[in-house]
């Protein structure tokens, strides 16, 4: 009987032990687990570059002159793993890739998947006010001639060396009102080890080597009216005044044809959306919209002076974003 006790007080306190041994165990995890996500995170945008609504271009995204954008219908995602460095700087590496669901236009050399350079930098809330703020990432490709997948496709085929600039954004919700502002910045520098080189969509597309950006100053706005805290009528646009390759360095020079032989720098065509923003959490909002070109003379081809009608740049769209953690 008194042995039988003498067991039992042992088994508890064994019990006990190991209750305690696991709880600490548990919190040690927790605690490291905490220490990880505090270090660091994962963000993600995501294009849908949508099918043109005419019946001869729903296997392709059109451009202002009608032609493909690209190969086919696709996502362009760009996946941000960032680690801090402070309580508002991480080093911040932006991996980028297009995902195709079809081959548009036909082509031999069609790939389904397409590893894009990814970037490297700094990103976090360069400024965070009341009722606006502008948050994003400074940074630049890897350099061409680096091996996969330290560098990509565009990337490779234009010989980019060195391209420094942003993508971040540009937040205004003011205090007690239905509308906001929410605008992508993509200001961006280019240098190239042949300023002629350019990839075949491109040249499909109605340009040329030498059409291919060298300054960038750009900005995707959208102006919203709030129907709920989650759901917005949202009207957009794309605002990109560009220096190319061949064009001189007088800013003030200025022309609306995205391709052909004019030194000046070009206002590329702007395209409006319009559509609905809707917030489910911080992990996914989405800005499904239709999408057009309504400058009569961006719709027409410098080359050969045909020009498109607005229906034939029409096309449907999507942004995919969010911050996972």
């Amino acid at each position: 009987m008194i042995l039988f006790f003498f067991l039992s007080v042992a088994n508890s306190y064994a019990d006990t032990t190991n209750l305690k041994s696991t709880e600490t165990t548990h919190i040690k995890k927790t605690s490291l687990t905490e220490k990880i996500l505090k270090k660091t995170g994962v963000s993600y945008f995501s294009f849908f570059n949508g099918p043109g609504l005419k019946s001869e271009l729903n296997g392709v995204t059109p451009n202002q002159l009608g032609k493909p954008d690209d190969d086919g219908v696709s996502f362009f995602n760009l996946v941000s793993f960032k680690f801090k460095t402070s309580e508002n700087i991480s080093i911040d590496l932006q991996n980028r890739f297009e995902v195709f669901l079809n081959n548009g236009v036909g082509s031999d050399q069609f790939s389904a998947f397409r590893w894009e350079s990814p970037r490297i930098g700094f990103s976090g809330n360069l400024i965070k006010k009341e009722n606006w703020g502008i948050s994003g990432a400074i940074n630049s490709d890897f350099p061409h001639f680096l091996p996969s997948p330290l560098t990509g496709f565009t990337a490779r085929e234009r010989k980019v060396v060195f391209n420094p600039g942003m993508f971040g954004s540009l937040s205004i919700t003011p205090k007690n009102s239905r509308w906001s502002f929410f605008g992508v910045l993509a200001p961006r520098y280019f240098f190239y080890a042949d300023r002629s080189a350019a990839e075949p969509q491109m040249r499909r597309g109605g340009m040329r080597g030498e059409n291919k950006p060298e300054v960038v100053l750009a900005v995707l706005p959208t102006l919203n009216r709030h129907l709920t805290d989650k759901t917005a009528i949202s009207l957009g646009a794309t605002l990109d005044y560009r220096k190319q390759v061949l064009s001189s360095w007088n800013p003030l020079s200025a022309s609306l044809a995205t391709n052909g032989d004019s030194r000046s720098w070009r206002l590329l065509a702007v395209p409006l959306t319009l559509g609905v923003t809707h917030e489910f959490n911080s992990k996914l909002k989405i800005y499904p919209y239709l999408q057009a070109f309504p400058i009569a003379a961006q719709r027409v081809n410098a080359s050969n002076g045909e020009k498109a009608s607005l229906a034939q740049t029409a096309s449907l769209g999507m942004w995919i974003y969010g911050t996972l953690f």
